[in-house]
């Protein structure tokens, strides 16, 4: 038996002076970064608290790979990087916040060493890198990567430090590509770039996950519906190799993928697809090939953010339209079985595991 914390990043009510409200509005502005204790001997999910006050739209969370710290980045204009300190009982309190020389901060992922952060912006198609102290505040401004800027129509959507910790890896969510830049040792990003992936226009890749053999990424598409299989060396994905449709077979309408994990033993894939509001399964072989297994209704309305648990027993689905968290047991045979009534979370779109005291 394992106690966690669990972190959830969502959308406050100033997101909609950049964009308009859905069509029926039944998306619940957020108030801030949502904290839960999760238990997965039983999968219960309780609420425990919200960390409000001066935090727009705290919509992408990610956590230092050594210190109790959590990131998040502000969909706001201009984007800001906020960092937090966890306490031992789950508090969060503010560490540092700076701009992040962007407008609508959407990702960020800190390098393996816990010396940068690199923040990617949905507005302007701006990269930018922030340095990082001891105790993983920011340290002074952020820089923009030299140009990652200078292409009309550039717009990111996920930023990823490959598990070597020597490229980073960046989906244009605009210019319908995927583009991998060389990082220093110190994790500084070089104006190098080692690779760019063309998609197929319109197809606007939003997400990636990594094989643990280096050689395979995949990468889901919000404009296809579909399952891209990269070929990559060491973790740097180099070409498209083949993709597998993400949507149940009868299914007839609009459909955009959000978010994709993989399992931890490697061996399954997880992927979001909103409007068709289930999960897509994939197995997983040794070599990285994927293979279509099921698809499992998400339980809401809008699967945004999806989140396995560290052990793998458990995924959790952000339903973004209805509001609630769907929390799933994930059996030996990568089956997933739901457990319990969703639990209501307003605009839920990032989720994040802590380990926590019982």
């Amino acid at each position: 038996m394992s106690f966690w914390n669990v972190y959830v990043g969502g959308l406050t009510r100033d997101v909609w002076s950049y964009f308009p409200r859905p069509d029926p509005d039944t998306t619940i502005p957020s108030e801030g970064i949502e904290h839960f204790r999760f238990d997965d001997s039983t999968g219960s999910l309780r609420h425990v608290g919200t960390t409000t006050g001066d935090l727009f739209s705290p919509q992408y969370l990610a956590l230092h790979p050594s210190l109790p710290v959590l990131y998040a980045a502000e969909f706001a204009r201009p984007g800001r990087l906020v960092s937090f300190s966890i306490h031992p009982d789950g508090r969060l309190e503010r560490q540092s916040t700076i701009d992040s020389l962007g407008a609508l901060a959407i990702a960020v992922d800190i390098h393996s060493k816990g010396e940068y952060a690199y923040i990617g912006h949905f507005g302007d198609g701006a990269l930018t890198v922030c340095p990082l102290d001891a105790d993983g505040a920011v340290l002074g401004a952020a820089h923009v990567i030299p140009g990652s800027t200078l292409e009309p129509g550039s717009i990111l959507h996920q930023v990823r430090v490959t598990p070597k910790g020597d490229n980073l890896v960046v989906t244009d969510f605009g210019l319908d590509e995927v583009v991998t830049y060389a990082l220093e040792p110190s994790g500084m990003v070089s104006p190098e770039i080692i690779a760019r992936v063309k998609f197929p226009t319109g197809s606007s890749p939003r997400h990636i996950e990594f094989h643990p053999s280096g050689s395979i990424v995949y990468v889901v598409c919000e404009g296809d519906p579909r399952i891209y299989v990269l070929e990559a060396q060491d973790y740097a994905p180099h070409r498209i190799v083949n993709s597998h449709s993400a949507v149940p077979p009868d299914y007839e309408g609009k459909s955009s993928p959000s978010e994709l994990q993989l399992h931890p033993d490697g061996r399954a894939l997880f992927v979001g697809v909103r409007r068709a509001d289930c999960i897509t399964a994939f197995a997983v072989d040794e070599s990285g090939g994927a293979t279509p297994l099921y698809h499992e209704p998400s339980l809401g309305r809008s699967p945004r953010a999806l989140k396995m648990d560290p052990r793998g027993r458990h995924l959790l689905v952000g339903n973004w339209h209805s509001n609630e968290i769907a929390v799933f047991g994930v059996g030996d045979d990568r089956r997933l079985r739901a457990l319990g009534e969703p639990v209501r979370v307003h605009s839920p779109s990032s989720i994040v595991f802590v380990p926590a005291y019982p």
